[in-house]
């Protein structure tokens, strides 16, 4: 019963090491993403959830831009959400491939971090904007190309002062951004609310005055770029609309319009279903770039551990696997015992059963102690009153030892115990080895 217990608690601590290993890791994602199942600040959630309660199509792309052809959606009058820069990088292919996409006619809203990064996108201006203009010169065929201002590097002292200011530049406050043209895509529409950091792009020049280092595009073909909307310093180009073939491209310098946070902004959420209106065709979709920020159909490792075909197998391994390990035999069929043969160990285990309790324990130790007697003899070539002090001279040799051997040899009176006797010799021994 105590090996069965043993046996069952040692496989339930293994089924439950193994079900804890195999399970999926529940830690929350603490940064708000821009997708469509992020209910976070820079989420899209809402933004997809207003579409599908407004009637509108709406995709969420959890596959590579290669494979746009591949997913239910029309194949012209589209419009795709892409914001930059993207957290998985895209490949050339993937450019390649959503270039042709929107030359055969669909649009495409680039929401660009360009006067501001959020949480999402922390970290090193240069790799940020380096893969903004590589992603608007893949995205038009090198048709357009982005560019900011150059900004040497300023030297000044330190000042108190200075770094307050500093600090209040680089902290994101709210930002208006207006229409720079007469279009119907702009009806009852007067201003976006937006978020800018002012660090990103002021600087100061050898004067001491403040200046904005500007993002400009530039363009070699007949079609140039149209600026769409300004910010609140007229020489702001807020977005541009690039001409791609048969379809457009609406570059955003400012990231998370119609994130969870300001599309409760009443114009922002106007200028997009005006932007639905012009962009998006009867019966195609909106969609929305989320594979590139962590939500694939690749592997979904949540569909995985969620089947329930898994959970049954997992439920049959691990009962077969319990009951194999609680049946009477380490194997599924009975053990089979190989006929014993008798050995030389079996001999002498029989004659000392058979011996025990009818040889009288001092006629055991006598001939003990004379075996020894007779090793020590013939080793130190001594025997009788020259052997015995030998033994009393010997260091190693205890008096308790030599009495005991005394006894058991018939040269000293005294009750003999077995047990110690031996021990005893087995001392001697050593020290005669």
């Amino acid at each position: 019963m105590r090996d069965a217990l043993i046996t069952l608690a040692g496989a339930s601590l293994s089924l439950f090491l193994l079900v804890s290993l195999m399970s999926p890791g529940t830690e929350p994602q603490s940064v708000s993403r821009p997708t469509t199942e992020d209910a976070g600040r820079h989420g899209l959630k809402a933004l997809h959830s207003w579409l599908q309660e407004s009637g509108v199509n709406s995709h969420s792309l959890r596959k590579p831009f290669a494979r746009i052809g591949q997913e239910p959606v029309p194949a012209v009058g589209n419009m795709m959400i892409i914001s930059l820069p993207l957290l998985k990088q895209a490949l050339d292919s993937e450019w390649q491939a959503l270039h042709q996409w929107v030359s055969e006619g669909n649009s495409v809203m680039l929401l660009a971090s360009l006067y501001h990064v959020p949480h999402w996108n922390d970290g090193l201006d240069w790799i940020r904007e380096d893969q903004i203009i590589e992603a608007v010169g893949k995205l038009s065929a090198k048709e357009f190309v982005l560019r900011r201002e150059d900004v040497g590097e300023q030297e000044s002292g330190f000042s108190l002062d200075a770094m307050q200011e500093s600090i209040r530049a680089f902290k994101p406050a709210p930002y208006r951004l207006y229409p720079a043209l007469e279009h119907s895509l702009f009806d009852q529409v007067y201003e976006l609310e937006s978020v800018h950091t002012p660090g990103l792009y002021r600087y100061r020049d050898e004067n001491g005055q403040e200046q904005n280092a500007l993002w400009s595009i530039d363009s070699d073909a007949a079609r140039l770029a149209l600026r769409v909307m300004y910010g609140e310093s007229p020489d702001m180009t807020a977005m541009w609309l690039l001409p791609v073939g048969e379809g457009w491209i609406f570059l955003s310098a400012f990231p998370g319009l119609f994130s969870n946070s300001l599309l409760k902004q009443q114009d922002n959420a106007r200028w997009f279903a005006n932007l639905l209106s012009h962009t998006v065709a009867d019966g195609a979709f909106v969609v929305f770039d989320d594979y590139h920020f962590g939500l694939s159909d690749l592997y979904d490792p949540e569909a995985f551990f969620a089947d329930r075909r898994l959970h049954n197998s997992l439920l049959f391994i691990g009962v077969f696997w319990l009951v194999y390990a609680l049946g009477r035999s380490p194997r599924l069929a009975p053990v089979r015992n190989p006929a014993a043969r008798p050995t030389s160990t079996d001999f002498i285990e029989a004659m000392a059963g058979f011996f025990t309790r009818r040889i009288r324990s001092r006629t055991v130790a006598r001939e003990l102690a004379k075996r020894l007697l007779e090793d020590v003899g013939d080793r130190t070539q001594l025997d009788g009153d020259a052997l015995w002090n030998w033994l009393r001279d010997h260091p190693k040799v205890s008096d308790q030892d030599i009495r005991r051997l005394q006894r058991a040899s018939g040269h000293a009176r005294g009750k003999i115990k077995l047990i110690p006797l031996t021990r005893s010799i087995h001392r001697i021994q050593k020290v005669l080895s």
